[in-house]
């Protein structure tokens, strides 16, 4: 019988003979999934590794052969965790994403590539959980691969997944470690562009994002919604609420008219999130306060780290073949070096 590392190689080897034939240009998909589909054509072996360090540990986490197995995808995005697992032969598989678009684009493109996934649902984990005990779906394993850097209400959400019915494990890889240095650094310097500057659209932006600054963003909302206020304190209560959503918002300047104070203290100097979605810009997570909030919802948690993937780039490869073997020496928790982390949660 082969090992879990050769069966999740034999996977990727599928996979890419058929994402071989596949034509992005000749897809009736929308640009923002095109261009992610094509990064992953250019450079498979460097995304398929992050995929198979993902898989690596949840395999061993299963208790029935990967054949009898549910597998939901969440957060989907173009679906290739999806077309991965399904390769891997799992009984059923359920996509899942927030954005419509996604959800009818890795329609398309499981047709296309001849692989079926069983289901394909959009929604928030409150709808995905309604949907799961409704249906009375047993989840084996719930997995996503830079998902959890983005979601708005963390405690929320948790609470929400706590309230399905049955064992399960999930396992989300993020690639915002706010562990590593140079990750960090890498990540305020985008946060705080999209905080004061904007981003500039290009092709394949997804249309729900905003794109101009956050902080004047939320300045109009408070504007809008408190004509009374005047400018300089709408300012300030701008900066007071980043990292709030619009519905948030507007609770956390009640609260401030009424008590001359707002509660809210966003968790990191430079976090923020888009205004009307709730989509953080790579939210830079306090793990131990996050493993805080998920064994409040009676769940276990254990956060590991991960290696570099490699790419095309030679004197790169050897940085990162460095870097990796400090890796593998320092332990799994170590998270210093690492590019990305991996939360797994079951339930006890």
């Amino acid at each position: 019988m082969k090992s879990n590392r050769d069966q999740i190689a034999d996977a990727v080897d599928r996979l890419s003979l058929k994402l071989l034939r596949l034509h992005p240009d000749n897809l009736a998909i929308s640009e923002y999934n095109r261009m992610y589909l094509e990064k992953y054509l250019a450079d498979f072996s460097f995304y398929m590794s992050l995929y198979v360090q993902l898989l690596q540990k949840a395999l061993p986490k299963l208790k029935r052969p990967v054949s009898e197995s549910t597998f939901i995808d969440y957060g989907g995005g173009c679906g290739m965790l999806s077309f991965l697992a399904k390769e891997l032969g799992f009984k059923t598989i359920i996509y899942t994403d927030i954005y419509d678009v996604s959800v009818r684009d890795a329609q398309v493109i499981s047709n296309e590539l001849n692989l079926e996934i069983a289901d394909f649902w959009c929604g928030d984990i409150g709808d995905v959980v309604n949907k799961i005990n409704l249906q009375h779906i047993r989840p084996d394993l719930i997995c996503s691969v830079d998902v959890l850097e983005h979601i708005y209400n963390l405690s929320g959400w948790f609470a929400s997944l706590a309230r399905i019915q049955g064992d399960f494990s999930l396992l989300f890889m993020t690639s915002a470690n706010s562990a590593n240095p140079y990750v960090a650094r890498r990540i305020m310097k985008m946060q705080r562009i999209a905080e004061y500057a904007g981003v500039e659209k290009t092709s394949g932006w997804k249309e729900r994002d905003t794109h101009v600054s956050f902080q004047s963003v939320r300045e109009e909302l408070i504007r809008n919604e408190f004509p009374e206020l005047e400018l300089r304190d709408v300012k300030r209560l701008a900066t007071q609420t980043r990292g709030l959503r619009k519905d948030d918002i507007g609770v956390a300047v009640k609260e401030h008219l009424q008590t001359g104070q707002i509660s809210f203290r966003a968790d990191h100097p430079t976090n923020t999130c888009d205004p009307i979605t709730g989509n953080w810009v790579e939210n830079l997570i306090d793990t131990e306060q996050l493993k805080k909030t998920i064994e409040r919802n009676y769940l276990s948690v254990n956060i590991t780290n991960s290696e570099y993937a490699y790419s095309r780039n030679k004197k790169l490869n050897l940085v990162k073949g460095v870097l990796n073997f400090l890796i593998r020496c320092s332990g799994s928790r170590s998270l210093l070096l690492s590019p990305t982390y991996t939360l797994e949660v079951q339930r006890p």
